[in-house]
């Protein structure tokens, strides 16, 4: 049977855990989507810098329609960024590319200077290529550094089931990743890797697992040939 007393303080945490809970609540990230007059700016925008873009040669319209990130922390203004990506190519023999860009907003600056290019440099999305046939978009792509060689990219996107399996025993052997060896994981991304004695090149697979959760496999590469050398994980 609860006391007076133990009902009192009962009601005092959870009053304190309410009081608590309120800031927290406060600065979570807030989501919205574009009002019609960022959209509309956004599309006149992009018509301009793609006419400018191709030189007096038609223009290539985007695959998809732009998609945009708004968010903000409660408080704050919002920050708008708009997405394409460009319509796929080939960029290599047996390889698709397609080029994500993004822009950022501007409320404060005039009509037709609100859009600009982000710092952040595009991104290249790229994925194997049927044979014989053009490129076309893909339900799955691999996010591709820029500075890496095709050949190795067309290697290690055919290779990469092969290498997971050998880096599930690396990760058996890691204490802080040996919980992640079984998971099923996803290829990410392909980036280069910081050199190892003996090792004509070194790059990484990046995958991620349905627990949200990330791999890194450093791959050495010796004479044509890819081996998975270490992992990392978080």
């Amino acid at each position: 049977m609860m006391t007076l007393g133990s009902v009192l303080l009962a009601s005092l945490l959870a009053s304190a855990s309410t009081v608590t809970a309120g800031p927290r609540s406060s600065s979570a990230l807030q989501q919205r989507a574009p009002t019609p007059d960022e959209q509309h700016s956004f599309d006149a925008y992009y018509r301009v810098l793609a006419l400018r873009e191709a030189g007096g040669a038609r223009p290539v319209p985007p695959l998809f329609a732009p998609s945009f990130d708004i968010t903000r922390q409660r408080g704050q203004p919002w920050q708008v960024v708009a997405r394409v990506d460009s319509a796929p190519r080939h960029s290599a023999v047996d390889l698709c590319r397609q080029i994500r860009s993004h822009f950022v907003y501007d409320a404060r600056a005039r009509e037709g200077e609100r859009w600009g290019p982000a710092v952040q440099a595009p991104e290249w999305y790229v994925w194997l290529a049927q044979a014989n046939t053009i490129c076309s978009a893909a339900a799955h792509t691999v996010l591709m550094h820029p500075a890496l060689a095709p050949d190795d990219v067309v290697a290690l996107l055919r290779q990469h089931p092969a290498l997971l399996q050998r880096a599930r025993l690396l990760l058996a052997g890691n204490s802080l990743c040996i919980r992640q060896r079984a998971l099923p994981f996803t290829l990410t991304a392909i980036e280069p890797s910081a050199p190892v004695s003996g090792a004509d090149r070194m790059l990484a697979l990046v995958f991620r697992s349905d627990r949200d959760t990330s791999v890194r496999v450093a791959v050495r590469k010796h004479r044509g040939e890819y081996t998975a050398w270490n992992v990392s994980c978080d």
